[in-house]
């Protein structure tokens, strides 16, 4: 049992990156591009399961063997565009179980990167953010329509996270509300990864040196859980150097992984009381 385990962790370790990203997403999705379906990952947790396949890992199957699951036949808009301009990114992020997608949308260009939501019909629609642009993204969707995502935040700069209602309109931004970053790396980023029927939120922050430097809240954050009041929490397994939070279920179980040293990542699924901390002023 002892090898048997140390030859897990080996793969594991291994193919880290692969494994972290699956993991905390809850599934591999598809990024569809002009140039054809390409394979890549992303977040979801309640895409349609192949039946046999229980490790909650659901590998999407080519476009041509997949007519009820998420695949380029029937996500990507037939005259690829979206109101009326040309689409040449589009990255579902997240799907619930009334068959609503949301994810990243480039249109034009792939520079100008839009928040979209496909509904069940196949009407695609873009979610304008407060930014200056209105450019961001989705990353999950609840069951009840709600759905988060992360935004620009003007003029600093900085990434900034956002709460859509089920009726299509911006409710909240959602920031980590005190700034744990050192001296050196003072700009705090804020992204939310997933959000339940009970609009209980979870995601990570991240540090930059400056404003305009790419955050890496998967990578390199750490995990925050937000209770429907508002209150926040620090995402924290116990011991571990760092705590990411992927998603949260109905049943207020977290998905993420935590991190013990440079070499050893580990995945969890834990009770959000397990896990979660208060802030630490």
């Amino acid at each position: 049992m002892v090898e048997q385990g140390l030859e897990v962790q080996a793969m594991l370790s291994s193919q880290k990156p692969f494994w972290v990203f699956a993991i905390v997403s809850g599934i591999i999705i598809v990024i569809f591009q002009l140039s054809g379906a390409l394979p890549c990952y992303g977040s979801n947790k309640s895409l349609p399961s192949t039946g046999n396949n229980r490790s909650g890992l659901v590998v999407t199957e080519p476009a041509s063997q997949c007519p009820q699951g998420l695949c380029a036949d029937n996500i990507y808009p037939r005259d690829g565009k979206i109101e009326g301009r040309h689409v040449s990114l589009l990255s579902a992020a997240g799907m619930n179980s009334r068959g609503q997608v949301v994810g990243l949308c480039a249109l034009d260009d792939p520079e100008k990167k839009y928040p979209f939501v496909r509904e069940p019909d196949g009407h695609f629609w873009i979610f304008k953010t407060p930014s200056v642009s209105g450019q961001g993204e989705f990353t999950d969707i609840s069951d009840s329509g709600k759905a988060v995502g992360f935004y620009e935040k003007n003029p600093s700069s900085t990434k900034i996270g956002f709460l859509m209602n089920s009726q299509g309109q911006w409710v909240t931004d959602i920031q980590y509300p005190s700034n744990p970053c050192p001296a050196a790396r003072s700009y705090l980023h804020t992204e939310p990864n997933g959000i339940n029927d009970r609009d209980e939120i979870v995601g990570n922050y991240d540090c930059t040196e400056r404003p305009h430097d790419a955050a890496d809240p998967i990578f390199k954050g750490n995990g925050f859980y937000r209770a429907p009041d508002g209150t926040f929490y620090r995402v924290q397994f116990e011991n571990a150097h760092r705590t990411v939070a992927g998603k949260i279920s109905n049943n207020g179980i977290i998905f993420g992984y935590y991190v013990l040293d440079s070499e050893t990542w580990i995945p969890f699924a834990a009770p959000k009381s397990d896990v979660i901390k208060p802030i630490v002023p």
